[in-house]
């Protein structure tokens, strides 16, 4: 109803405006004034509202938005410019005798309205009209608290639990996290921390190794615990808050990777072992923080962890075979790093970010910027107006599509179905989004949760590789042979052949070379690229299979 007394209002000032400059007009005895006056009477309306036509106009035939209110904002175009055309015309036009009892000059019609009772008329059309507006803008804005404690509820359902310092892997990453930040060669992409093709017995790879000796025994620590929960305020996510940890987790933990390389080369295997599966704990110490950034991050160091595997398991003999079937291992190679947690985290996050729009606390243009957009060139007092009229009209939509999209996400991520059928399902909803947005900055908000989905099949496939593998080189400590196929490793140690999760119901494919046995996935464009490139190598152009590769 609130809307309907906008659009009513809006139309009603626009035609008192025509009448009260009509009348203007009629009074003047200067026919360029009277025509000038004419023209303002008719075309300020239009001005006015041509800019809100064609921007309702692109969100319902460009954006393709459900919600665009174009219909309305149409129909009040159409009935200021048509109104403002019949009162100009009835009130020039047509004409009347003058008032004095012997004249017989004939006056417009308009001469005999109230200009300023006419004025005064359109103020206060205009003043209900933001009024009006105003109203509705609170009414919204009244939405924020309620949208604040469900995205702190939704948080606080998935942190990780709250343990004791002594007990919390967080204590440990801080006291050697900012040595990370400050060591040089975490920045240099040509150390040996961040060079694969570094001779890994070099001496300065063992210069390295030795100047952070202390650090590496304090991350060691931290990742043999079980939780890991940074501390911060949860109770208020905001897609301000500063996740500072994560870069230097990852570089912590490929300081820990260069080491188990190092061990591998020295002969001590068990070690080199321990230390990869510290590897995918750091990992999901990062992945336990309920966002899809920290999501990221443990699936790239868990990818760290099992490309580290690949370079330990040639160098495996018979007396390390124990330690190959630790229950560790198989864990390493089976658990994948969940991203359900993170999912809902997102959706709290952008729920708060909403209702920091909804109140006033954060500017859309400002987000806009901060996402990539571009810059706002207007001043934030210029476009308040134009901010509650985005809030007012455009807002409640933006939130409710946003969480439609995050929970069709969620129920996708949860329903247990094969990789092929989530990537199927997660396709349809990214062409929905793309070709009918539910909002302006829920698909802003809604972060490219498709390829978080395709990055987590894809952590499916190298672990579904890296059990290939694992059973490869159990079969050469028990017989001497590597496999030709994967069918030799069925039954054993094999039960089955692994599924590529990118297919409905094709195996993973296996190549064995001169010099390295390979096991991936086609990928998602579902086509085999011979397989992927080496870790560390340029990307191939049109290659996104998915595997690992072990050298013979």
């Amino acid at each position: 109803m609130g809307h309907v007394l906008f659009f009513v209002f809006v139309v009603a000032s626009c035609l008192l405006w025509s009448a009260a400059c009509t009348a203007a007009a009629a009074r003047t005895q200067r026919p360029w004034l009277r025509r000038l006056l004419a023209a303002i009477a008719v075309l300020a309306p239009v001005v006015t509202l041509a800019p809100f036509v064609a921007f309702t106009g692109f969100l319902a035939f460009v954006k393709q938005m459900p919600t665009n209110w174009f219909g309305p904002m149409l129909t009040t175009f159409l009935s200021a410019f048509i109104g403002g055309v019949w009162i100009v015309w009835a009130g020039l036009s047509q004409a009347h005798h003058a008032p004095l009892r012997f004249s017989s000059e004939r006056v417009p019609l308009a001469a005999r309205w109230p200009v300023i009772g006419l004025a005064a008329a359109f103020v206060m059309a205009k003043a209900v009209s933001f009024g009006t507006l105003l109203i509705i803008d609170n009414a919204v804005a009244a939405q924020a608290p309620y949208l604040r404690l469900e995205a702190a509820q939704i948080m606080q359902a998935n942190l990780p639990p709250a343990v004791a310092d002594a007990d919390n892997a967080a204590t440990l990453y801080h006291q050697v996290l900012p040595v990370i930040d400050a060591e040089p060669a975490f920045k240099d992409d040509t150390s040996p921390v961040w060079d694969r093709s570094f001779e890994i017995t070099s001496p300065r790879v063992a210069e390295v190794l030795a100047r952070h000796r202390s650090t590496l025994d304090v991350i060691r620590r931290a990742a043999d615990i079980d939780v890991c929960r940074f501390h911060r305020d949860w109770t208020r996510p905001s897609i301000a808050m500063l996740l500072p940890e994560m870069q230097s987790l990852r570089e912590a933990a490929r300081l820990l990777a260069l080491a188990a390389r190092r061990e591998a080369a020295d002969g001590n295997l068990p070690g080199a072992l321990r230390d990869v599966v510290r590897l995918q704990q750091m990992g999901r110490h990062a992945a336990a923080e309920p966002m899809l950034i920290s999501a990221l991050v443990g699936m790239a160091i868990d990818t760290m962890a099992l490309d580290t595997l690949t370079e330990v398991l040639p160098r495996l003999r018979k007396a390390d075979l124990p330690a190959l079937d630790a229950e560790d291992i198989e864990d390493l190679v089976a658990t994948v790093p969940p991203i359900t947690r993170p999912f809902y985290g997102e959706e709290a996050f952008g729920l708060a970010t909403l209702a920091d729009i909804a109140d006033g606390r954060l500017d859309p243009t400002a987000l806009n910027h901060a996402m990539g957009g571009v810059k706002p060139v207007w001043s934030s007092p210029l476009t308040m107006p134009v901010l509650s009229l985005f809030r007012s009209f455009l807002l409640p939509n933006d939130i409710a599509g946003y969480r439609s999209i995050m929970h069709r996400y969620q129920a996708q991520i949860t329903s247990h179905k094969p990789y092929a059928d989530v990537m199927t399902s997660s396709k349809e909803i990214e062409e929905e989004i793309r070709n009918h947005s539910p909002g302006m900055f829920s698909s802003l908000l809604v972060p490219a949760l498709g390829s978080v989905v395709r990055a987590h099949a894809q952590a499916e496939a190298r672990h579904r590789a890296a059990a290939v593998l694992v059973a490869a080189t159990r079969q050469r400590l028990e017989t001497g042979e590597l496999p030709v196929s994967l069918d030799e490793l069925v039954p054993n140690p094999l039960s089955t052949v692994p599924r590529d999760p990118f297919t409905a119901d094709q195996s993973l494919l296996m190549k064995r070379g001169n010099d390295s046995l390979l096991v991936y996935s086609i990928g998602y464009d579902g086509e085999d690229d011979g397989g992927p490139v080496a870790p560390g190598a340029d990307r191939v152009e049109g290659n996104d299979d998915i595997g690992l590769q072990m050298a013979l």
